[in-house]
This record gives structure tokens, sequence and C-alpha cells, in this order.
């Protein structure tokens, strides 16, 4: 308790350098925020539409010449003569399914366009012996479009990449920066270090009484920069998703052509939130960082001698 109270003390006499300190814990707290709930958000979505567009299964020749209505050469020496509406359809009635699209195409060769989607992605082999069984040619082959995910998702792709990339950054220049503040700020209270020493303080009481001030301002920082992070989320990556769609080539391929407006809409504009695992994780980062900072102040006060300090001062 009195290491508490001589830290809250020791805050209210350092007015400017606490302000200064926690003004830079704010900062680097609010942009470690933003960057891993975009982070976060966005790698919840890229998993949930690599699901989607893993379960989604087309069925089409391994080659095909020009033209519909021709034999297809599959290498094998065979001619495929295609499928009919009544196969692909029997295909659909399978315990692996979740449902299927089928419907005309002149697109395609054997006039049917269909998607049959998995309840689960790795169930894609024991569907594909269902298939086989049920009389599919060997020359046909069972796969999803894994073209469509860069359709779909890519913008959000990016943007979980470069969140990645921007939490990296922040996080090694805050270290960088608290641990110098550390530094300068144990240098500037060596002499109250050497009394504290000379009535009889240990070390370690000393360095858990600095410790304990960064502590206390890292919790308030910590409670607004959640507060500011979780405004500023969503305003910092409607505009990353705004320019990535200005300049992107939003080609689309035909599985992408399935996917409704809605989905794709939703993600090119992601909602995002902080979760209370988000904010579990920023506060661990948080208290590592002002560890870092109570890890250099240990590392100073072991080297300084009461004595030698006060004669110093004099």
């Amino acid at each position: 308790m009195y290491v508490i109270e001589h830290a809250l003390l020791n805050l209210g006499k350092n007015k400017g350098r606490s302000i200064l300190l926690g003004a830079i814990i704010l900062v680097i707290i609010t942009a470690t925020v933003i960057a891993l709930a975009i982070f976060n958000t966005s790698g919840a979505i890229l998993e949930e539409t690599r699901d989607a567009l893993h379960s989604a299964v087309r069925i089409a020749p391994r080659r095909q010449t020009v033209g519909s209505g021709a034999a297809i050469n599959t290498g094998s020496g065979q001619q495929n003569t295609g499928l009919s509406l009544e196969q692909y359809q029997s295909f659909a009635e399978s315990g692996y399914l979740d449902g299927a699209d089928i419907a005309g195409s002149s697109r395609s060769y054997d006039g049917v366009d269909a998607v049959y989607y998995l309840k689960r992605p790795d169930m894609l082999a024991e569907f594909e012996a269902e298939l086989r069984g049920k009389g599919l040619p060997d020359d046909y082959a069972v796969r999803t479009d894994e073209s469509a995910f860069d359709s779909v998702a890519g913008q959000v792709e990016s943007l979980n990449n470069l969140a990645l990339t921007f939490l990296i950054i922040v996080l090694v220049l805050g270290a960088v920066i608290i641990l110098l503040m550390s530094v300068i700020t144990v240098r500037e209270r060596k002499y109250e270090i050497g009394v504290l020493r000379a009535i009889g303080m240990k070390k370690n009481k000393v360095a858990l009484g600095l410790w304990t001030e960064i502590i206390i301002i890292t919790c308030i920082c910590f409670a607004l920069g959640i507060g500011a992070g979780t405004v500023l989320s969503q305003p910092v990556s409607d505009a990353i998703m705004t320019g990535q769609a200005k300049s992107a080539d939003t080609g689309s391929t035909s599985l992408a052509d399935r996917l409704s407006a809605a989905e794709i809409e939703q993600n090119k504009n992601i909602s995002v939130s902080v979760s209370k695992v988000t904010a579990l994780e920023i506060f661990a980062i948080s208290i590592l960082l002002a560890s870092v900072a109570g890890i250099a102040s240990v590392s100073r006060i072991t080297k300084y001698e009461p004595i030698k300090i006060l004669m110093e001062r004099n």
C-alpha cells in the first residue's frame, strides 16, 4: 500500500513528466487498438469467407476443347460426351451437402452450371468418392474454385496484412520510445533515488515504486485508449478499404458471380469491433510495454549507489 501511495504522490508532484509519458502511451495504445481490432475482425471474415468458398464445389472436365457439343480430349484416349442434367441433379442428393445450385448455361460444355455446397470443406474427398460411385467419369474433376477467394476477399486480406504490419511497427516503436522515456526519467530522478536508498529503502522497492507509477499511467491510458480506438477503428478501416477499392481491378470469377451482391459488399465494408478478447490482448500488451520500462528502471537503479549519488549532487 505504501508503494502505491508513494507512486501516486510522485505522479502528482511530477505532473508535466507524467502527462508527457501518458500522452505517448495513450497514442501507442490507441494505435494498437485500431490495428488489432482491424486485424482480428478482418481475420475472422477471411476465415468465414475461405470456408464458404472452399465449401462451394464444381464438377468440370479436366481438359476442354473450344466449342460446346464437341467431344473433350482428356488425355486418356477417351472422348467425353458430357453429363446430363439428371446426373447433375442426382449428385445433389448427398448427405455431405447443405444444398446445390443447378441451372442451365450456354457457357458450360454440358449446358449445365452447377455448384454444390458442402457442409464442411473437409468433406470434399468423401463427396468426390460418392460421385464416382454414382457414375461420375474419371475425366471429370471435383474441385473448389480457388481463384474466387482473391476476387471476393482480396481487399480484406490486404487490409488484414496491412493491419498486422502496422501493429508490429507500433509495438516496436512504442517499446523503444517507452524504454527511452523510462531511462531519461530515472536519470532525472537520480537524486530522489539516492535519497530513498540513503534512508534505507531497498533497490527492489524503489524499482517497484517506479514500475507502479508507469502501471498506473498505463491503466488510465488503457481506459482512454480503448474508447478512442473503438471510435476510430471503423473510420480508419473504411478509409483503407475505400482507397483499395478505387485502386483495385475488381474482376470476377465464375464462382464469385455465384455469390450474392450482399456478401461481396459485406466483405468490402467490414464492421470493425473491439471484442473482449481484443481488449484483453491490448491490456496484456500495455502491461508488457510498461514492464519493459520497469525492467529498464531496475537495470539503472542497480547501478546507482546512494552515497555516490548524493556526493555528485553536492
